[in-house]
């Protein structure tokens, strides 16, 4: 009907007005005879609608009517449970690798799936970023004459394979500290690593990691230096792989004590202390989408769970899906939200989220009883007990029972409990597999741990996922890892030889050589004797005891002045 043209004399607002809150107190006393329902909170203002019309009193009436708020739109209208769901949202999208990967790959290598998510640009950009930020940190400090830092010479994105290829060997391989890998000592020695790469070069790579250009990040954006990978891998996750009908919203931690400002304390987790990770995940445990949480000032989409929620499933909405929260994010506004985008919701609730039935939640229960009620959305609260109260909340059930044989014995669980254990399992899965032989380590660099969280155990266990159900091949975690490994050290190697004693630089021959000219011009401390008195007498008095020479020794950098049992001492034992 158009309104637009409508004109409407003073009675017919005086009637508009009265028709109004005569509605509304009769709604109000529905609900407030319904004694297994809530109070129904009535607002101070009731809004006025001006409409420009001239149109028969009765159309008016009908479009006031159908305007008003009413109690089978609110939250606290509920009801016994009739058995069937209000809505059923078909799931009807394909699953599994996309095509045409999957055909190409049917009898794939495990790094040809790996290099789909992780491929040769990627290690290109890191080994750019690497090299721009060892350049950048040349010009803005002064390293000791003694400095390995010195010694850098700019990598390449096959050095960057090999590199993290050794990362992932010493996930498979712990030892106490990263130097014991190149150690000759009878218990600690490795003599893969040294194949691959010099101790001095590696720790050098991994002092100047970097992903991102220091001088062009954004200074609102916490994890500047990470966004990028991030949203670089993201989109790698969800181009290659279609999820299954079920998926998992929940957190993970990567545990971190250093210095940031967005560390976070869960006394829950394993790792209490660490940077929390927002996730996505489908069965068997591949994750879908990434969001690293950077504070609640600062992350606007990350500052409530139902924003939480949304923002990580944005892509996955409006096609059937079901996903699974536990109880932080379990809420009935998401569970609205949800079904507006045909997708159905399914989680364990807090018992004092708002509008919750009373009854449900209230109700005392012994052990195998439940109660449920539900509302005219097709929304469904259960609260059943088994050792303790589980109250759960989904869109998608009734309060049917099921039976199952557990540990042989039949018992009977409710259809949503089981459904929910069966959608919680894919991020406990995927946190389980990336557990194994990870290569984490302690670190004072955040960004360089998630980065390594990321690139050697998210996408390993992606690709591993991909791998499995492509080729049908059953592997183990470990021994994919290690397949990996001798893709990823192999990169840029010739096929025959050891490329870490050709890329070694010669042992520079030191010698003692005496300076030109006056012997009394050219002196000057012995640098060892100076070294061994210091230790013994003040600084003072241990200048006056060293003894002034006229040798040095012109390979060592700075070029120090050595006497000759000092220069034996450091150069020849």
């Amino acid at each position: 009907m158009d309104l637009a043209d409508f004109e409407l004399s003073q009675e017919d607002l005086q009637e508009i007005e009265t028709l109004e809150f005569n509605a509304l107190q009769t709604s109000f006393r529905d609900i407030s005879s319904d004694d297994e329902s809530e109070n129904l909170h009535v607002p101070k203002k009731r809004r006025r609608m001006v409409i420009n019309s001239d149109s028969e009193s009765d159309s008016v009436k009908d479009f006031v009517l159908q305007n008003l708020p009413t109690s089978s739109n609110t939250y606290t209208k509920w009801k016994n449970p009739t058995g069937c769901t209000a809505r059923v949202i078909p799931f009807t999208e394909p699953t599994g690798m996309k095509f045409p990967f999957s055909r190409d790959l049917s009898q794939g290598d495990p790094e040809d799936f790996y290099s789909l998510l992780v491929d040769d640009s990627l290690f290109e950009i890191i080994a750019e970023q690497s090299n721009l930020f060892a350049t950048q940190s040349f010009g803005d400090k002064d390293f000791k004459p003694c400095s390995r830092s010195h010694t850098w010479q700019p990598t390449d994105k096959h050095e960057i394979k090999r590199f993290f290829g050794l990362i992932l060997f010493m996930g498979l391989v712990k030892l106490p500290s990263i130097s014991d890998y190149w150690s000759t000592d009878d218990i600690f020695q490795q003599p893969f690593p040294r194949t691959v790469m010099t101790r001095n070069r590696f720790e050098l790579l991994l002092q100047y990691l970097h992903f991102a250009d220091n001088y062009n990040l954004n200074s609102n954006d916490r994890i500047g230096k990470i966004r990028y990978l991030v949203n670089l891998l993201n989109d790698k996750f969800k181009a290659y792989y279609a999820p299954k009908e079920e998926l998992c919203v929940d957190e993970s931690m990567i545990p971190f004590r250093g210095r940031v400002t967005f560390r976070q304390y869960n006394k829950s987790k394993r790792h209490k202390y660490g940077i929390k990770l927002f996730k996505v995940c489908t069965n068997p445990g591949y994750t879908l989408k990434i969001q690293v949480y950077s504070g609640k000032n600062i992350d606007i989409e990350n500052n409530t769970p139902t924003k939480i929620v949304l923002s990580l499933c944005d892509e996955l909405l409006n096609k059937g899906h079901t996903i699974a929260t536990d109880n932080w994010y379990t809420s009935l506004e998401l569970a609205y939200e949800l079904l507006k985008n045909d997708t159905h919701f399914l989680g364990t609730v807090r018992k004092n989220r708002k509008y919750l039935p009373r009854k449900v939640v209230e109700t005392n229960l012994k052990r195998g009883e439940f109660v449920a009620q539900e509302n005219d959305c097709g929304i469904t609260v259960l609260k059943w007990k088994d050792k303790r109260d589980v109250l759960m909340l989904s869109t998608k059930h009734t309060d049917k029972f099921t039976r199952l044989n557990v540990r042989g014995k039949a018992v009977q669980k409710p259809a949503m409990v089981i459904d929910y254990n069966k959608c919680k399992a894919s991020v406990d899965m995927s946190d389980q597999m990336t557990a194994y032989s990870t290569p984490l380590r302690k670190t004072v660099k955040w960004y360089r741990k998630l980065a390594i969280e990321l690139l050697l155990n998210t996408a390993v266990v992606n690709a591993l996922i991909m791998y499995k159900e492509t080729t049908k091949k059953n592997i183990s975690v470990v021994d994919y890892r290690k397949n990996l490994v001798q893709y990823l050290t192999k990169s840029g190697r010739p096929e025959t030889g050891n490329l870490a004693l050709e890329l070694r630089p010669k042992r520079r021959k030191h010698e003692l050589v005496k300076k030109e000219g006056p012997v009394r011009k050219m002196r000057r401390f012995c640098v060892g004797c100076y070294k061994n008195n210091v230790e013994k007498m003040s600084r003072k008095d241990a200048k006056n005891k060293t003894l002034k020479v006229p040798t040095y020794c012109l390979q060592c950098d700075g070029q120090p002045h050595y006497c000759l049992p000092c220069f034996n001492r450091q150069h020849r034992t």
